[in-house]
């Protein structure tokens, strides 16, 4: 059996075994009154089982987090065959009946990792389960219920934080009456608590540990969340852009196993390199200079294989942290398939503003737009279709090295370091800060000075340190391939007068987000945490507004006007 349909496999399987190990669901609730899991936690096996089946309640998820973060950004648009329920969420004029608003499934997760959590410190004090197990377990079911709040918190705001596991049915319909936290007190809680967690390693387990299952050469380790990559995120929305490089750089630098160079050299470092080795090189390409028609366009090759390799590829290791992958041939089914096929559902489709901005750049080549929006969508006459998600049976993927060096970025600029920003945004470290000639044939420094300037002017210790030496073949240091996100997308680097300008830069940061990472969930709380940080409604409200006149809506100002007010940032949060 292959990884994909083992994975698929396991998936399907968790979710059916939720109910046997774990609380109620919430929204099915037997009538006996009490929830109790207990006798389902007995050894490592059924805490093993709890993970796997909360991370397949979790894949329930994906839908709406797509949904609320792409169709209320300016990046997704709806169709003319769309639900009433998707326009209104696209226009901002959804109510709290619309099914699309209800709070309810994400904390449906969260009760059942609380329940979870409860159950494996039972297990700890009453022996059944060992110290190290119980810290991985916990570790990585606790950074998860963390996730699942910050999505809480940006969507609706002000919001029940609830940690304890419920006893009753009465406590779960009485959910909606508790207290609640604004957004900055929820984050300050999910930090205290993240950070408090006893196993914070890149991947949730270790080599050998039973949750590993390795198949056809790869392993199931990226299905866990990545706990420093979320933690980047909790500081980066608080405002700590030093501690939210910290944790970027953790994940950035993660790979550093020089007995395996490889990893070493390719992991999460956005290059455009290719070697003999099983990695292909994920970058905008072509198979003939300045010839628009042999763009490398295929699920399984170029800048698109980021999105269509199987999980089996070195490749796709490299720039994947946290992806869970669908089959086509098992269920669960990718939820995205029938909301942006033609042919099956078609809700969803590019919006004219995300067309224009990569008709708007200009490659290295000369050909005048950015290809990535060729390799994330397909124009037919149906309708332009979103292919990103969906290439070889699609992926939830959450956490890739795009996204992690433009959160880097952004915390690093931030921080008083715009030129480190500004390398990785554009051309890469040796091209921003190698000063010296190369010499001719060999690509070598003249100086051993010269050839230090390729190394960031920082302390080891600062996560603003990288070295990208290359000095003939002599030495290869680990970010000497680095091209920067856009030198792989084969775009021109923006003018280097934003190498000291901090908001300017920030807004190309937004800007760039919006070319490499369109349609993958992270529109909306890029839109929202900018436009927070900089105190500008408009910044956000502009941006909606341009989405909705392009697309025809008549209510384009009035939703501006609304926007203007960031209390109608947030959704309705209702429980009834």
């Amino acid at each position: 059996m292959n990884l994909n349909k083992r994975i698929a496999a396991l998936l399907m399987l968790s979710v059916l075994m939720i109910g046997s190990w774990s609380c109620k669901k919430m929204f099915d609730v037997a009538p006996e009154d009490k929830l109790d899991s207990s006798n389902a936690y007995k050894n490592v096996t059924d805490a093993d089982a709890a993970v796997m089946g909360i991370y397949g309640q979790f894949l329930q998820l994906h839908k709406l987090y797509i949904l609320q973060n792409e169709l209320r950004g300016d990046l997704v648009d709806v169709t003319a065959g769309a639900s009433l329920e998707l326009k209104e969420l696209s226009a901002h004029t959804a109510t709290k009946t619309n099914p699309y608003v209800d709070p309810r499934p994400y904390y449906n997760v969260i009760i059942n990792c609380n329940d979870a959590l409860k159950n494996f410190k039972a297990m700890l004090d009453d022996k059944r389960m060992s110290v190290d197990d119980y810290q991985k377990h916990f570790s990585d079911i606790g950074a998860l219920r963390s996730w699942i709040y910050l999505q809480v918190g940006i969507q609706y705001g002000s919001v029940p934080y609830i940690t304890e596991a419920y006893e009753t049915v009465d406590d779960l319909k009485n959910l909606g009456n508790l207290p609640r936290l604004t957004f900055d007190q929820l984050l300050d809680k999910l930090i205290e608590f993240t950070e408090k967690l006893p196993y914070k390693s890149l991947y949730g387990y270790p080599t050998g540990n039973s949750l590993l299952v390795t198949i056809d050469g790869n392993s199931t380790q990226k299905l866990f969340i990545t706990k420093p990559f979320l933690l980047g995120d909790l500081y980066l929305w608080k405002g700590n852009y030093l501690k939210a490089a910290e944790n970027y750089a953790l994940v950035m630098n993660g790979e550093n196993n020089n007995s395996n160079g490889n990893i070493y050299f390719n992991y999460y470092k956005i290059n455009n390199f290719v070697d003999n080795t099983g990695y292909t090189r994920m970058v905008v390409s072509y198979g003939r200079y300045q010839d628009e028609s042999s763009l490398v366009n295929t699920p399984d090759d170029g800048w698109r294989g980021i999105f269509g390799l199987p999980t089996t590829s070195n490749s796709w290791n490299s720039e994947w942290m946290w992806a869970i992958p669908y089959n086509p041939a098992y269920k669960p089914v990718n939820p995205m398939i029938n909301l942006t096929s033609p042919v099956k559902g078609y809700q969803i489709k590019p919006s004219q503003v995300a067309i224009d901005l990569w008709e708007d750049q200009n490659q290295y080549s000369g050909i005048p737009y950015d290809a990535r929006g060729k390799l994330s969508y397909n124009s037919s006459f149906s309708g332009n279709a979103i292919t990103k998600l969906t290439d070889n049976g699609g992926k939830w993927g959450i956490y890739r090295a795009g996204l992690l060096h433009l959160r880097f970025s952004e915390a690093a600029n931030r921080d008083g370091q715009t030129k480190l920003g500004w390398a990785f945004l554009n051309t890469g470290l040796i091209p921003t800060y190698y000063v010296g000639t190369l010499v001719a044939g060999a690509r070598t420094p003249a100086t051993e000075a010269e050839l230090n300037t390729m190394i960031t002017p920082y302390p080891k210790e600062s996560p603003y340190y990288f070295d990208a030496r290359k000095n003939g073949t002599d030495l290869s240091a680990i970010w000497y391939r680095n091209a920067g996100v856009r030198g792989r997308a084969g775009v021109t680097a923006i003018d280097i007068s934003y190498q000291t300008d901090m908001l300017g830069l920030e807004n190309k940061l937004l800007d760039e987000a919006a070319l490499e990472l369109a349609f993958e969930g992270n529109r909306w709380p890029d839109l929202v945490r900018t436009a927070r940080r900089q105190g500008n409604p408009a910044f956000l409200a502009d941006r909606i507004y341009q989405k909705l006149l392009k697309s025809g809506n008549p209510d384009a100002a009035a939703t501006r006007t609304k926007l203007m007010n960031p209390a109608n940032w947030y959704l309705p949060f209702d429980w009834k």
